[in-house]
């Protein structure tokens, strides 16, 4: 020992460590559609259509065309008869006061054969076209439409998950020692 100098205690110390190794867990997911099977049947469709009701009435048309019942011929035909008699009367009192006065100038028998001689008609074909004259009306009935709805058929066949699962884990050590060293020195 050096005299005057005085003993040093020297310390050194060195610190643990851990160490810590860790490896992570593996989760691996899988999951596949569903098996899915959809039918959809059609629906239940009824339409009854009742017949409508067509009237055609061408009466006017056969009339126009003098196309006539038999009583309605007759009918005419006298109505027609009775006129052409009340003229053919009054024709022949005119023509009989005309010869009875004769002896007023003038000549009364030639002027009446010149008219009598020449036969005089007169043809009015109908005056308006056939088709006009033909009434028709139609009456429509409504369709009965009935619908049943038929609900879907669906066969669903589900899949599970599938998982796969690696645990992880965590390794702890002593990476270094702690130390301590205590030495004196002079």
């Amino acid at each position: 020992m050096v005299e005057g100098v005085a003993p040093k205690l020297q310390v050194s110390t060195t610190q643990g460590r851990i160490g810590i190794t860790k490896k992570d867990a593996v989760l691996h997911l899988k999951q596949q559609k569903a098996d899915q099977q959809i039918q959809q049947p059609k629906a239940d469709l009824q339409i009854r259509q009742r017949s409508g009701k067509l009237s055609i009435d061408q009466t006017k048309a056969w009339d126009n065309l003098k196309f006539q019942s038999g009583s309605e011929i007759v009918s005419e035909a006298a109505q027609l008869g009775r006129q052409d008699w009340l003229e053919g009367v009054a024709r022949v009192s005119r023509e009989g006061d005309e010869l009875m006065r004769i002896e007023n100038k003038g000549d009364p028998i030639a002027s009446q054969a010149k008219r009598n001689a020449v036969w005089d008609f007169d043809y009015k074909p109908g005056g308006r076209p056939v088709n006009e004259l033909v009434d028709i009306s139609y009456q429509a009935n409504p369709a009965d439409i009935e619908v049943k709805r038929n609900d879907p058929i669906i066969d669903s066949t589900p899949r599970y998950p599938q998982l796969t699962y690696q645990k992880g884990n965590v390794d702890i050590s002593l990476a270094q020692k702690p130390d301590v060293q205590i030495d004196w020195k002079v």
